[in-house]
């Protein structure tokens, strides 16, 4: 039998495993906010929970404290420090003074500079018992989130498909990759905040660049085009959904009568100017995307977006699928150079996985 003091910290680590399995079941669907977990006990009972909500509200204790009565005794169970800043949501600090509660138990801080302790003060300010519990189990839970808060600059993936022998398109054929690595890349796109493409990908297959997988539709992350000189297909699939995914254009050209008609159709045109090259500095693009806000961004082509992405080392994760076909007619770019050159770049054999998905196969790169 356990000793009191020990069973006393074995259920405190307890609850906070279940606040980080709360927090696990919306992971990646909160927006630009993290996925938190909420315990609320009493007595080492729980008498109610919360997890933030799916695009990011309500937050994880304002939902579980939302129906509970005024009381005395009450314990909170947080996976990450609460919030004490006014946003789209209250303040959760709000919410755990107006219950009563007694004790707050956290396990990771939170890098947010409008949140750093601030709330843990105020609470402690308002006689609230403050302790932090180690996350034993879910490590670096909220590492992306984090390091996104420190510098707003967005984690980088990166994502193609080609044939056996590197070609990415095949005429007559929108889509050259099977089922599996499909629902994969969906999957993958309901999971990040934005998505970036170069104009020639959008005007030459006209994507939609959305999530296409029945109950995560509504997690289609916002779309990024680079159009230094506004080219883009007046009529195309994006520009007609933009009223419902959020859909930038980066821009160099000065041209009022195209950029009201973009304005016209829901499209943010944001204006970056062209470097020496005579391109867009991808940098740029990337503080730019992270001051609006996400966290993270999925680059899905073409060839030459990818390429001076590559050149700069600015992917953190790259995903390649292949087809085992082999095709003659050779009617788009050779992304052979650019999987030697991840090949290269990625020089850490242990974090190369490569994953067989029936005809496919899916070679992740990872820094």
């Amino acid at each position: 039998m356990l000793p009191q003091k020990n069973k006393n910290k074995f259920i405190k680590s307890y609850f906070m495993n279940l606040a980080f399995n709360l927090a696990n079941i919306h992971n990646n669907m909160t927006g630009i906010n993290p996925s938190v977990g909420c315990l609320v006990c009493k007595n080492d009972k729980i008498l109610s929970y919360g997890v933030t909500g799916v695009g990011g509200s309500p937050h994880a204790e304002y939902s579980a404290l939302l129906n509970l009565k005024k009381n005395n005794n009450l314990d909170c169970y947080v996976s990450l420090e609460p919030c004490h800043h006014q946003g789209k949501n209250p303040p959760c600090t709000k919410s755990i003074i107006n219950k009563n509660v007694k004790s707050l138990y956290y396990s990771e801080a939170d890098n947010d500079p409008r949140v750093q302790g601030k709330g843990l003060e105020f609470l402690q300010n308002n006689k609230i018992k403050i302790s932090k519990i180690s996350n034993v189990y879910k490590k670096n839970f909220y590492a992306i989130y984090n390091d996104f808060s420190k510098n707003f600059f967005p984690k980088v993936y990166a994502k193609i498909a080609t044939t056996k022998n590197y070609y990415s398109f095949v005429k007559n054929r929108p889509q050259i990759t099977n089922s599996y690595s499909k629902k994969l890349t969906h999957i993958l796109r309901s999971e990040i905040n934005a998505i970036l493409i170069g104009v020639n990908t959008h005007n030459k297959d006209n994507p939609l660049l959305n999530c296409r997988i029945n109950g995560l539709s509504h997690l289609s992350p916002a779309r990024f085009i680079i159009d230094p000189n506004l080219r883009i297909n007046r009529n195309s699939k994006l520009i007609m959904s933009a009223k419902k995914i959020k859909t930038y254009i980066f821009y160099s050209d000065k041209n009022n009568n195209k950029i009201n008609y973009l304005k016209n159709k829901n499209i943010y045109p944001i204006y970056l100017p062209l470097n020496k090259n005579k391109h867009i500095d991808c940098k740029e693009i990337l503080v730019t995307i992270g001051l609006l806000g996400y966290k993270n961004v999925l680059i899905e082509g073409g060839y030459n977006t990818i390429k001076r992405f590559i050149d700069l080392n600015l992917i953190d994760i790259f995903y390649f699928f292949k087809n085992n076909e082999v095709i003659s007619k050779k009617s788009s770019h050779s992304f052979k150079n650019i999987y030697m050159l991840l090949e290269k770049k990625f020089k850490n054999k242990n974090k190369l996985q490569q994953v067989n998905l029936k005809d496919n196969t899916l070679t992740v790169f990872q820094k």
